[in-house]
């Protein structure tokens, strides 16, 4: 666990520590973020980095976590409070390389003068397999959707994730056991935060 949170902030500081560059029209080129969401088996959080070499077209890079939610029956319990080691919970590294598209903007709001776009970010997950697990598939296909709202050098986004990653590839023993399925569609909701450098 403490490799990868080393490798998160390694990622994150390498982006952060870009010279903030800016293209002609006056936006810039550098963006980093942070987003979070509940998919079909728990939850998944992210980092990003990207950079736009135009306004409406840019390659982004997020690295993870995928895992388990703990059933609520358990979040309440005395048991849980002091045997926490005892269950099992499955949890996946990802990284993503995307190609990002923005359409211009599609409504304004002058009062805060701010802007929403529609983006869609086509890419590529590459996972290694869940604790427990054997012949996981490790390369799969993502494509993000939704709306931003950006307000300055903030942007806001409430988006959609649809893949064919699955949390319980190779069939990882987790909270309830082996699991029944190991190959389907993983459907996301999410929210994220990003800043322009």
């Amino acid at each position: 666990m403490r490799f990868k949170l080393a490798l998160i902030f390694a990622v994150c500081a390498l982006f952060v520590s870009a010279q903030t560059i800016r293209v002609d029209d006056g936006t810039a080129r550098w963006e980093v973020g942070f987003g979070a969401g509940l998919n079909n088996d728990g939850y998944q959080v992210d980092f990003s980095g990207a950079i736009f070499p135009i306004s409406n077209f840019g390659l982004k890079a997020t690295i993870g976590f995928a895992g388990e939610i703990g059933s609520l029956e358990y979040w309440y319990d005395d048991y849980w409070e002091y045997n926490y080691s005892d269950r099992d919970y499955t949890v996946r590294f990802k990284f993503t390389p995307a190609i990002v598209l923005r359409s211009p903007c599609i409504a304004t709001w002058k009062k805060q003068e701010a802007g929403f776009y529609l983006f869609a970010e086509p890419g590529i997950t590459l996972s290694p397999g869940a604790r427990g697990s054997s012949g996981a598939r490790t390369c799969h296909w993502d494509c993000k959707m939704g709306l931003n709202l950006q307000v300055d050098r903030i942007i806001a986004t409430l988006g959609y994730d649809v893949s064919n990653f699955s949390l319980y590839s190779g069939r990882p023993y987790n909270e309830h056991g082996l699991p029944d399925r190991d190959n389907y569609i993983t459907h996301c909701v999410y929210l994220a935060i990003a800043v322009k450098l």
